[in-house]
């Protein structure tokens, strides 16, 4: 549904260093349970302070995601990551010089206000490929790989040695080596160009919004059952006796499992429809939700974990992918980051007040029904794309008959 004059995305090379940008945009999420361990650590924070300093972030995240609609077609992406990325590594390192509580959430603010504009730019750039689902599942797979590199790596091999002051020195270098060492191959900006005097394109244009905003809802009402459960994993599995060395390798074994879900996506791509996909992975989501609201063994908390997280990327990749087809203008895309900011921010404080108040159960239920709403919202806007190409194609050919 969209007009592409020159399509430099569509490249491995850019889709590898794009994919950085992107794993610089979610690296402060991807971490964040082992940096708030640090942070409680280091400055005798409780849960409710460190649940303030994600709050914090997370608005920052979704504001500059917001925002992005201003400038990300207006300024050189190379220099937005640049700029965005110096942020969040001055902000990291700004935590050095140990600043009170309340400079503490204004430099949380800070880093994620970086990181939603980083995460808003790679939502763009992958938005103009001519093959959204293939390009999102590529994005979302390598941006969850140094993410979980890191989990493994920070507490193991970085905190024993170099403490506190090497974690956050380790973070602000990945922040460097992903967000601006691979901009040389980054496109400047985008190459989309619309031809507005085109009726066609008018038309498409009045039909495909509504196509957009499904898909943004879809997404923000999966992530949001996605985090309800995602921030209590790790209690889950202490309460039922796993150690916490055992459930760090499991959640991290989940993240790379997260990662080969978006590969398989863009795998998949739209071979077998954009429908069915979802279908089949969100049932395996419900079946890893029953596992882990059962489960009495390591055996079947890891089925639960690797079922569940698995979903993740790989129905990201369809609900964003439909967006991007549909989003002739290439600006609303980037409201991927405000839906991630904000699923990150409501899902777990909805996870946290049902579990407070009807116990683990209810928040099973309560993400497996997201779940199954997100296919219907999904379910919708397919039905509504395939209709907007069957009236476009045989307006076409109506054209064509004429002439």
């Amino acid at each position: 549904m969209k007009i592409t004059k020159k399509n430099p995305i569509d490249k491995t090379s850019v889709y590898l260093c794009a994919g950085l940008v992107s794993g610089a945009g979610a690296l402060l999420l991807n971490v964040l349970p082992v940096l708030f361990g640090a942070f409680a650590e280091r400055f005798g924070l409780g849960e409710h302070q460190l649940g303030n300093l994600a709050m914090a972030m997370n608005l920052g995240f979704g504001a500059f995601g917001l925002a992005s609609l201003l400038w990300i077609h207006r300024l050189s992406w190379r220099v937005i990551s640049a700029l965005s990325s110096a942020l969040v590594v001055g902000a990291v390192l700004f935590v050095l010089r140990e600043p009170s509580y309340e400079m503490l959430q204004v430099i949380m603010a800070l880093a994620g206000a970086g990181t939603g504009a980083l995460y808003a730019l790679a939502m763009t750039i992958f938005g103009d490929s001519s093959r959204p689902e293939r390009a999102f599942g590529f994005k979302l797979g390598i941006e969850t790989v140094p993410g979980a590199f890191l989990l493994i790596l920070l507490p193991v091999a970085v905190a024993p040695v170099w403490g506190f002051e090497g974690m956050l020195i380790t973070i602000a270098l990945a922040m460097v080596v992903m967000g601006i060492l691979p901009l040389p191959w980054v496109p400047r900006r985008s190459e989309r160009q619309l031809d507005a005097s085109d009726a066609a394109v008018q038309i498409a244009s009045t039909e495909s919004r509504a196509i957009v905003w499904l898909s943004l809802v879809a997404s923000l009402v999966f992530l949001t059952g996605i985090m309800s459960v995602w921030a209590f994993l790790e209690l889950m599995g202490k309460k039922t006796g796993l150690s916490s060395d055992t459930i760090g390798m499991v959640l991290a074994l989940g993240f790379l499992i997260n990662a080969g879900g978006g590969f398989i996506a863009s795998a998949i791509g739209l071979k077998v429809g954009r429908f069915m996909p979802v279908a089949v992975i969100i049932l395996a989501e419900l079946l890893g939700l029953v596992a882990l609201a059962q489960f009495s063994s390591l055996t079947t908390y890891v089925v639960g974990v690797i079922c569940f997280l698995f979903s993740i990327s790989f129905v990201l990749a369809y609900t964003f992918g439909v967006m991007a087809e549909f989003d002739l203008s290439g600006k609303l895309v980037a409201l991927g980051a405000l839906c991630l900011s904000l699923g990150a921010a409501f899902g777990p404080a909805i996870g946290g007040f049902l579990i407070e108040a009807f116990g683990y159960s209810a928040v099973f239920v309560f993400s497996g029904a997201c779940s199954v709403a997100v296919l219907a919202i999904y379910g919708a806007a397919v039905l509504r794309a395939r209709l907007a190409f069957n009236r476009a194609r045989d307006s076409d050919t109506a054209v064509m008959s004429r002439l």
